[in-house]
């Protein structure tokens, strides 16, 4: 088995080692990374892990679609039927896979992408703030414990390459045959699972950080979407800044790899 991540980061220079770090650990097997930086940065901040990680350099949002999918489109031309990928979870840099169950993602793979089941739909867990105000160098999994409770219907998708036609968006995927479904083994259709099960797996989404990191990475612009988006940026910040309850799995996973 060979799962891998598929991703694109731009000013993510604080985290993305972290990131990368984390996700072999937990079981992934190489990371596909597309440099959006107008001069590529991530071979040479990443070069101790350069059997693991290939990086590919994607300047600019001058596209005539967003990145993003500049990015996934490059990726399913070039290396997703012509390598030995078996499975593929496209995730950002401020996402974060977290097993409850599993010790790695292969074991995780083994009970629930089985018979018609595809892939699964990992529903997202926004992180706030926890109550900092300043950046440090800690790890961002490190710094933020604190997250919504109930969790939130968007997902990510985890999927088997073989039936694999192509991504509908960013959260979702077509298969020739077969289904994307969540851990409670219930059909997703589309980009929401309404049906939030935190028991087995969740995506830590840590998309605020501090209001100074949030301001920061929301003035790159998105990757998703062509041009920018109009919008109060403390203000969303608050609507994303959720710390209802603790929640400590990443945090003591990533203190086993670095302790």
């Amino acid at each position: 088995m060979y799962p891998v991540i598929v991703c694109i980061a731009k000013k993510e220079h604080d985290y993305i080692e972290e990131f990368v770090k984390y996700h072999l650990a937990l079981g992934f097997k190489y990371i596909y990374l597309y440099d959006n930086e107008d001069t590529p940065i991530y071979q040479s901040l990443l070069h101790k892990y350069e059997d693991k990680i290939k990086v590919i350099h994607l300047p600019f949002n001058n596209y005539d679609e967003a990145v993003q999918y500049v990015a996934l489109d490059d990726f399913i031309k070039k290396y997703l039927f012509t390598s030995k990928i078996t499975h593929v979870a496209h995730i950002d840099i401020d996402e974060y896979i977290v097993l409850k169950k599993h010790k790695n993602i292969c074991d995780f793979i083994n009970e629930y992408i089985v018979g018609d089941c595809q892939g699964i739909g990992i529903n997202w867990r926004f992180f706030g703030s926890s109550g900092r105000t300043k950046k440090t160098n800690e790890p961002t999994t490190i710094r933020f414990t604190m997250c919504q409770k109930k969790g939130n219907p968007h997902i990510k998708t985890l999927f088997k390459k073989d039936n694999f036609i192509k991504f509908i968006d960013c959260h979702h995927v077509t298969f020739s045959k077969g289904y994307t479904k969540s851990t409670k083994n219930t059909i997703i259709t589309g980009p929401l699972n309404d049906i939030i099960d935190f028991d087995i797996i969740q995506l830590n989404h840590y998309k605020c950080k501090t209001l100074n990191e949030f301001r920061n990475i929301r003035e790159r612009g998105r990757a998703d979407i062509i041009g920018n988006i109009n919008e109060n940026i403390d203000d969303n910040f608050k609507i994303y800044n959720i710390n209802e309850i603790e929640d400590l799995h990443a945090y003591n996973f990533y203190k086993k790899i670095i302790y």
